[in-house]
């Protein structure tokens, strides 16, 4: 057999350079790899907590929908419970308000009149409002309570819509009587509520977010989100 003695000294050499060659790249770029994982979840952490800024002050606006409507401040705080979130502390969250708006939902009831009794509507309004009726019908005449209280009492057809003002915290229910057997009587409800329009602004440390949202007593609805 032949003498091997020596020839694995310079594949050890080339092994040494190659791996010279590989080794500086491939740490600088695992080093790459851990700052720009650390710096990306740092930018996640903070983009998460503004969210939950943001989600925090829609839900202060479902609970308050005219939580502040004056325009001669800049911006209001809103300070959270609890004051922190994921081990660090809260955003800082401001809400500024835009512009009033207003929201409105409709309702049409049908049914056959009987002068014997009155047509009740209970009223189902999480806030103050106003509410437009509306009737078609060949009905000879057409009274309309308030609780217990006639706000309207007309001669037709045709009848005029009829406007009333109304804080669910006074009145509970509408009634409608229509003093002609067997007519058909239909009875549209426009319920129109304040609303407004808020910038809200969640920051924290180097990123930002903004949102635009409309609240009112039907629900708060956001316009738009944009990160910064």
């Amino acid at each position: 057999m032949n003498s091997e003695k020596g020839q694995t000294f310079p594949l050890a050499l080339i092994a040494l350079a190659v791996g010279s060659l590989v080794i500086s790249p491939f740490l600088g770029h695992a080093s790459s790899v851990l700052t720009g994982s650390r710096i990306y979840g740092q930018a996640m952490t903070e983009q998460y907590s503004c969210d939950a800024g943001i989600e925090w002050a829609l839900w202060r606006l479902m609970e308050e929908p005219l939580l502040t409507t004056s325009p001669d401040y800049d911006s209001t705080p809103l300070e959270p419970i609890p004051s922190e979130i994921n081990g660090s502390s809260f955003p800082t969250t401001e809400i500024k308000f835009v512009i009033d708006s207003e929201v409105s939902k409709t309702k049409t009831l049908e049914w056959i009149s009987d002068p014997g009794w009155k047509y009740v509507y209970w009223l189902e309004m999480p806030g103050s409002g106003t509410i437009t009726l509306a009737f078609e019908t060949q009905a000879s005449h057409v009274k309309v309570w308030l609780d217990q209280t006639q706000v309207y009492n007309k001669h037709g057809p045709p009848y005029e819509e009829l406007v009333l003002l109304v804080d669910p915290d006074d009145y509970d229910f509408i009634q409608v009587q229509t003093p002609s057997d067997g007519v058909l009587v239909t009875m549209t409800i426009t319920t129109v509520y304040p609303a407004a329009i808020y910038d809200i602004r969640a920051q924290k440390d180097d990123t930002s977010i903004t949102a635009r949202a409309e609240a009112s007593y039907l629900g708060v609805g956001v316009i738009s989100w944009q990160v910064e």
